[in-house]
């Protein structure tokens, strides 16, 4: 059974692994994805409190160029001094394609530097739904779980159609990789590796 391809309604947003144990693969993850065309690569790694989410974020602006990059700050506790400079040069190897996570009320970026986040743009949970983001434009990214094969993928996909959801957030995965990379393609091809470009 063929389905239309309604993805070009929907944009495709990619929650990058939250526990990294090669930081170099991750990184190339990230780039091969990037290359398939995600418009989006979200860092969040509330799970890894020894990796500093800066650092992180400009290494991965450095090895991407086209996606978007949704970036989850440290608690305001955990910010060093230099965290307003780092964050105007994340934003410069971005080219400005950085966008900041908040809370729906507060946010770690706006106490650091309010004129940065001005410039930067700034992504809320939405109150209530955790699962849900919006931008500064109002637009809604949803997070949804991983697919399950190309029949699952386009289902969820028509449903966040439905829905009026602006993108949706999926967990990186090597078969996303492949639905992003051939998203004509009929195959099952669940012996991808993320890390192979």
């Amino acid at each position: 059974m063929t389905h239309a391809q309604p993805s070009a309604r929907v944009k495709v947003g990619v929650l990058l692994a939250g526990q990294p144990s090669d930081l170099a693969e991750w990184l190339r993850d990230a780039a091969a994805f990037d290359a398939a065309g995600a418009d989006v690569l979200w860092l969040d790694l509330a799970s890894q409190p020894e990796l500093d989410p800066l650092a992180m974020a400009a290494a991965l602006a450095v090895v991407t160029f086209r996606s978007h990059l949704f970036v989850s700050l440290p608690e305001p506790d955990l910010v060093s001094p230099s965290a307003p400079r780092l964050l105007a040069t994340i934003d410069r190897l971005s080219r400005g394609r950085v966008r900041f996570v908040a809370d729906a009320e507060a946010s770690t970026a706006e106490a650091l530097s309010p004129e940065l986040v001005s410039g930067v743009g700034v992504v809320r949970h939405v109150a209530g739904s955790p699962a849900v983001l919006e931008d500064a434009e109002g637009q809604r990214w949803t997070v949804e779980p991983p697919p399950d094969g190309r029949e699952g993928w386009q289902t969820s996909v028509l449903a966040a159609v439905e829905r009026g959801a602006y993108g949706m957030i999926v967990p990186a995965s090597p078969g996303l990789l492949d639905l992003l990379r051939n998203p004509d393609d009929q195959g099952d091809r669940r012996d991808l590796q993320l890390s192979v470009g």
